[in-house]
């Protein structure tokens, strides 16, 4: 979308201290104003022309400079100020992104998202009849559930605070727990259905199946953060938290049952359970590696919210003898973590020596003499990242960090079993698909390495492998 050359030679230079200032020229009924143009909005500029302009003016197009040439855009209304000559664009027929213009200086016209509209629309003619039909009678069974739940809350909204709460919970306890096992019964039936499909097929069917159930879906807390992703992925530190507190959680009772049903499965219970499992196998390596007045070093890579350093910390006294070095890419991750430290050491269980590290592991992967930076640790662990890296990086990730591991010390990684109860589920309700692994699988991202000792154990729920690399003393 570039405009000739000498279609702005007459422009306006961005005054001082206009930050992301662009000059322009606005075309006006036959007339070329020059102008600075500055974001009001995403979605609209603010404008500062030589001259004047009635309110409501149609501008028929307008022309900007860039480090990388003109750029001309559509049609806008001109919305005057309270000061003459300044005031704003509205543009008519685009929705430009003005903050990456003026910030990036990319022409970004939002509605261009619908060109993709025919090709989703197409979608639902290769979606197989049983499954419409599934998806059809599981909406229909949803929106009566929730009628029903919410003409309770309509009633209980008249009754005291107390009254209220003991009938909610008693709701919950009966009704809402028969509707638990309708939600169990159709995520089985829905297994059942997809079992034979391609990988294809899968992508397809869920894609239709959380258009179709969006508004349920999104009742959940839990299901909504999945499925929108706020920090780029499905599973991040809140969601673990989520998952942690296993709750019923939500601004009415069918929001609340919704949220808790997820976090009944086997993959949530899973998730709790390796809360237990890494401090048990932590334990046997300060049982072996323990020495008197040093702190025994461990890091957890991908730390999320750290919430395993309670079990860590136990018996009181025993955070002492620990020096933790917890790294994740995420920001917000990490403060959950030094929230969680500050939480144990709040409640006198002992003051935790902490090392935060914002990283990623593909930063990891390139770093040079690792060991030499980070220094190395008796226990290296993970619990969720290899459920989302390809078997090249995690082969990768796995001996970069069998790198850090301390002579005697041990690598311990989990990831989810490619037979997990909980596979479909989360990929089709939850839009969270994970890499699942067999045993073997998962024993051959580890070949090569210079182990003393290898095996893999699994978490008391059996949806989760966990292995354990030793190294030599």
């Amino acid at each position: 979308m570039e405009a000739s050359p000498s279609s702005v030679a007459e422009r306006a230079t961005p005054g001082e201290g206009e930050r992301g200032a662009l000059a322009g020229v606005l075309e006006v009924a036959g007339q070329r104003l020059s102008a600075t143009l500055t974001p009001a909005s995403r979605l609209a500029l603010a404008v500062r022309i030589e001259g004047e302009l009635p309110d409501g003016a149609l501008v028929e197009a307008l022309e900007v400079v860039t480090e990388r040439g003109p750029l001309r855009l559509g049609a806008a209304r001109f919305a005057a100020g309270p000061e003459p000559g300044r005031g704003k664009l509205h543009f008519r027929e685009h929705l430009y992104d003005c903050e990456a213009l003026c910030g990036e200086q990319r022409l970004v016209d939002l509605r261009a998202v619908f060109e993709n509209l025919p090709a989703v629309l197409a979608q639902k003619a290769h979606v197989r009849p049983e499954f419409r039909a599934h998806v059809a009678d599981l909406a229909y069974d949803l929106s009566v559930h929730r009628r029903f739940f919410d003409e309770q809350d309509h009633l209980l909204a008249a009754e005291p605070a107390d009254a209220a709460a003991a009938a909610v919970e008693a709701l919950l306890r009966t009704e809402g727990r028969k509707f638990l096992s309708y939600l169990d019964a159709q995520v089985d039936a829905l297994r059942e259905l997809v079992k034979g499909y391609t990988l294809e097929e899968h992508e397809r069917h869920g894609f239709y199946l959380r258009r179709q159930l969006w508004p349920y879906l999104l009742a959940s807390e839990f299901l909504r953060r999945s499925n929108l992703k706020p920090s780029g992925y499905p599973g991040d530190a809140e969601q673990m938290l989520m998952i942690y507190e296993n709750a019923f959680v939500g601004p009415s009772t069918f929001a609340q049952l919704m949220h808790k049903h997820p976090l009944e499965t086997a993959a949530a219970r899973a998730v709790r359970a390796r809360r237990r499992f890494v401090p048990r196998e932590l334990g046997a390596v300060r049982d072996r590696l323990a020495r008197a007045g040093r702190r025994l070093r461990v890091m957890s890579l991908a730390c999320g919210p750290a919430s395993e350093l309670r079990e860590m910390a136990e018996p009181p006294g025993a955070a002492e003898a620990l020096e933790f070095l917890l790294l994740d890419q995420d920001p917000g991750a990490l403060e959950l973590a030094r929230r969680t430290v500050r939480g144990i050491e709040a409640e006198g269980r002992g003051t935790l020596a902490v090392q935060y590290l914002q990283d990623s592991v593909r930063t990891m992967i390139r770093a040079r003499d690792l060991p030499a930076r980070l220094g190395e640790c008796a226990f290296v662990y993970s619990m969720g990242l290899f459920d989302y890296l390809t078997a090249p990086v995690a082969r990768a990730v796995m001996a970069r960090a069998f790198e850090l591991v301390a002579a005697g010390g041990t690598l311990l990684v989990g990831n989810f079993h490619a037979a997990s109860p909980s596979r479909v589920h989360m990929d089709y309700w939850g839009d969270w698909p994970l890499v699942y692994r067999t045993e073997e699988a998962f024993l051959a991202l580890s070949d090569g390495l210079p182990f003393a000792a290898r095996a893999l154990a699994w978490d008391e729920t059996r949806c989760q492998m966990f292995l354990r690399l030793d190294k030599r003393a």
